[in-house]
């Protein structure tokens, strides 16, 4: 595959950087997929660009970008909370539309795929939603950073370290995240939606993939992954990811 590097405003006038990986020789009517990584991850974790890989080699082009206030984009992280990473996945998807072809697939890694499937039902161009060890709920993020929650209420700012890397949180990033009712939301979402996480994933249970599934429209789908940890390090598990939403795509998209 080709990367091409891009960068887009989002709503409140922040650069937003991004990647758009594409087939080597792109299709003109090729179908284009937007990305949202993981809760403080960035664009940059290899399993995205590994996932992207066999999509690209099916002629779908990938749009993953970093969320304001991560990697490169422009942006204070503590002023950011869930809504405002759905609204900078509106505006990659808007900037596809403009440069280049609304997104068919939306898909997210954890966090992210609560974000994509919030976004659905504002991107009338949706085809396809895949999650990829995906919480239920926003809000199960809240229920992990208990103590930092705490912390941020009392102080007005708390610090946690996720993935070896310090973040500071306020107050108003878990009064946004826990207004969201994904359960609720599923109801208005009618288009083929595929929920992938492993029985292996110590990080989040499998059982989010089940209520997930539980709840979205048909047509829907299942896949149950074996032996993969949550951020798919491995780059074989994060390529076989990338083969199974290929497959499962092409009939959507």
């Amino acid at each position: 595959m080709k990367t091409v590097k891009v960068e887009f405003l989002n709503h409140d006038g922040l650069k937003l950087s991004g990647s758009i990986d594409m087939p080597v020789h792109p299709h003109e009517d090729g179908p284009f997929a937007t990305f949202a990584h993981c809760f403080t991850c960035s664009k940059e974790l290899k399993a995205i660009q590994n996932i992207s890989l066999p999509l690209t080699r099916r002629g779908i082009s990938v749009l993953r970008f970093d969320m304001s206030g991560i990697g490169e984009s422009e942006g204070s992280f503590p002023e950011t909370n869930f809504t405002t990473q759905i609204s900078d996945f509106l505006s990659a998807a808007e900037f596809l539309e403009k440069e280049y072809k609304s997104p068919a697939l939306l898909m997210g890694h954890s966090l992210g795929g609560c974000v994509a499937l919030y976004a659905a039902s504002k991107l009338p161009g949706t085809k396809a939603i895949v999650t990829i060890a995906s919480p239920e709920e926003p809000a199960n993020l809240a229920v992990k950073l208990k103590r930092t929650k705490q912390r941020a209420i009392k102080y007005g700012v708390a610090e946690a370290e996720i993935g070896g890397v310090k973040f500071n949180f306020k107050p108003q990033f878990f009064s946004d995240i826990e207004t969201y009712n994904l359960k609720a939301a599923q109801k208005s979402i009618h288009i083929p939606y595929l929920a992938m996480h492993s029985v292996a994933d110590t990080y989040s249970d499998f059982e989010n993939a089940e209520i997930l599934f539980e709840h979205a429209n048909q047509p829907k789908s299942l896949i149950s992954l074996d032996d993969i940890d949550h951020l798919m390090l491995d780059k074989e598990d994060a390529a076989y990811v990338g083969e199974l939403i290929a497959v499962w795509s092409k009939k959507y998209i």
